[in-house]
């Protein structure tokens, strides 16, 4: 956490610095509060197999977004306070926090460089299940990130790009799974625009490093080294639809603590290296009413809550249309398996299904204020405990948004 609390405040200070030095000249500038008041009844809050408790849970978020846009700018910062109140489980009531500053600066037209920062407490055991499968425990989350990253434009048909990424999850519970994560990453990716296509075609070449360390009460359970390289291509095949494909192969390199169950009893260390495969496809639709993609990825990823890295498998589609200039339906689906065998990653065996699905309609009910309606089911069907969670989620949020110095 020491090396996050030395680089986050800087790269935030470099934002700062951006606005205050580009605030004369932008092309545009917004101040943006917000306050969004939301209700949902959730009918499994602890997302239990057995013996189901539900409950109305009440959020109120008031945020504050910054936004500078310059011909060369792209800074976007924004804090965000949610404390949220059960009706009748009063002692889960929290306050998930939101800080999170993004750059991009174009130093001339050929060089670029972008950088971010984030801190985030959250409280919800459902925070990550759309995004990664997991369901965890209410266990408070402080998770601090930043990164940067620098564009290179070689040639009029090829470029390259170089980032680096830290994060940084602290947990406030003893329990054996909830285990502070440490990820690092770093990815190297070139492209060159493949001339011999009729329809505008990118090919793409990536090199990868990811390192994930769990620790729990000061000790390192699991330590993963994830080498990887991926070919693939980026294919229009109009000016709405486009279809993005990366296939490579991994190598995994797994430090860990393990029970040994012959004389001398005891914890001892372990290691695990191995092949593999990884990769994605993503296909996108960019049109005027409809706009949304549908992506399949395969890879080697921490499983943050859980103590242990995954072989991680998802298909995941999020959709949206217009209805009308004040309406819009979305709807936003997905099936995740989170793998790890016992002596693969750690001494954690992990095997879960998980399906959501989420339909919400949006209405503009007045100029900056939208009512939002939605409704959300889970699905988890945990292998190794060999049992199934079901969760049924229905809201109704209502939010205002005023530009300020438009």
């Amino acid at each position: 956490m020491t090396c996050l609390k030395k680089v986050a405040p800087a790269i935030l200070l470099v934002l700062c610095m951006f606005v205050c030095v580009n605030e004369i000249m932008a092309d545009e500038f917004k101040l943006i509060p917000s306050l969004t008041v939301r209700g949902e009844y959730n009918d499994n809050i602890f997302y239990s197999a057995d013996d189901t408790e539900d409950d109305f849970i009440t959020t109120i978020s008031a945020g504050l977004e910054l936004i500078e846009r310059t011909e060369r700018l792209d800074l976007n910062l924004l804090a965000l306070l949610s404390p949220f109140f059960y009706a009748d489980y009063n002692d889960l009531d929290d306050i998930d926090q939101n800080y999170m500053g993004r750059v991009s600066y174009k130093i001339n037209p050929s060089f670029g460089v972008n950088a971010d920062a984030l801190y985030d407490v959250s409280n919800r055991r459902d925070r990550d299940v759309e995004t990664t499968g997991i369901v965890v425990s209410n266990d408070k989350r402080k998770r601090g990130a930043a990164g940067i990253g620098f564009d290179y434009t070689i040639t009029e048909k090829s470029a390259m790009a170089l980032s680096f990424d830290y994060l940084k999850d602290k947990y406030d519970s003893t329990n054996i799974d909830r285990q502070d994560l440490e990820d690092y990453r770093a990815l190297l990716g070139f492209t060159h625009k493949l001339s011999q296509f009729e329809r505008p075609t990118i090919g793409r070449l990536n090199f990868g490093f990811e390192r994930y360390q769990f620790e729990g009460q000061d000790i390192q359970t699991s330590d993963t080294y994830n080498y990887f390289g991926t070919v693939g291509a980026q294919h229009w095949f109009s000016e709405t639809v486009n279809l993005l494909i990366d296939f490579g192969a991994r190598y995994t390199d797994a430090d860990f603590l393990t029970l040994q169950l012959v004389p001398p009893f005891g914890i001892v260390e372990d290691n695990n290296k191995g092949w593999g495969g990884t990769g994605q496809a993503i296909l996108e639709i960019q049109g005027e009413l409809t706009r949304g993609s549908i992506r399949i990825a395969y890879g080697v990823l921490p499983a943050s809550g859980r103590g242990t890295t995954v072989q991680r498998s998802d298909v995941v589609l999020n959709l949206r249309t217009k209805l009308s200039e004040r309406s819009v339906i979305a709807i936003a689906t997905g099936f995740y398996n989170n793998k790890a065998d016992g002596d693969e990653f750690s001494l954690r065996e992990l095997d879960e299904n998980t399906f959501f699905i989420r339909p919400t309609l949006r209405w503009e009910i007045f100029d900056k204020f939208t009512l939002d309606a939605g409704y959300m089911f889970n699905y988890v069907d945990d292998r190794v405990a060999n049992d199934d969670v079901r969760r049924n989620l229905v809201y109704l949020q209502v939010a205002y948004g005023l530009p300020l110095f438009e």
